[in-house]
């Protein structure tokens, strides 16, 4: 388990590294690096776990979840940008430019959002870590531990000093921590992807529109 995670985390850093290069490479390269969460669960899963990861078409009941927590995390991200700046912490990202330089990046980020990011993300952290932690802890610390693993490679690109830094971890956390909850309660790893997608790919939407 500790070596899906660290593969997942080392190929994360890649697209922040390549930031400048052409758009086809750098989304190919995004892709491989996301995917390496996926392969590393993979892996993992057929040579050491030996529960099966439910995936099933969900519900009405949880599609309303699945919008209920979107709009929670939103809600999060907007007060994380408000307490900033309150407070007068700068904030940032390495990866800021590639977010926002292009109009037709963040769009195809969008995307990736929802076929590649969030499957990627939550077989890892969710579907392999979270509920191997669960043999070994009660739920709730399963859940936290894996929040706090989940923090780390997202918290490698952030600016800032340790006051940053940790105000701005409170978004992963925080969707971490209602993913895992999702997972927990519904057994159903589709739930918490399509909310991570839809997180994410909303979060891009808004970059578009009012930085484009």
């Amino acid at each position: 388990m500790i070596s899906a995670f660290a593969i997942g985390t080392v190929l994360s850093i890649v697209p922040i590294l390549v930031g400048g290069t052409s758009l086809a490479v750098l989304t190919v390269v995004f892709v491989l690096s996301e995917a390496g969460y996926a392969i590393a669960g993979w892996v993992y899963v057929h040579r050491w776990f030996t529960e099966k990861v439910s995936i099933e078409i969900p519900t009405p009941q949880q599609f309303g979840w699945v919008i209920a927590s979107t709009l929670v995390m939103l809600g999060i991200a907007s007060g994380i940008g408000a307490l900033s700046t309150r407070t007068g912490i700068q904030i940032g990202r390495a990866d800021q430019e590639l977010l926002t330089g292009d109009p037709t990046m963040v769009l195809i980020l969008a995307v990736l959002s929802f076929v590649v990011i969030a499957p990627a993300e939550e077989y890892l952290f969710r579907g392999v870590i979270q509920r191997r932690l669960t043999r070994s802890m009660r739920t709730p610390a399963a859940v936290g531990v894996a929040a706090l693993l989940f923090v780390i490679p997202h918290a490698i690109g952030y600016l800032g000093g340790i006051q940053a830094i940790v105000l701005l971890s409170i978004a992963p956390f925080s969707l971490a921590v209602i993913l895992g909850a999702l997972y927990e309660k519904y057994d159903n790893l589709s739930v918490p992807i399509l909310a991570h997608g839809l997180y994410n790919a909303t979060l891009f939407l808004i970059t578009y529109v009012t930085t484009f």
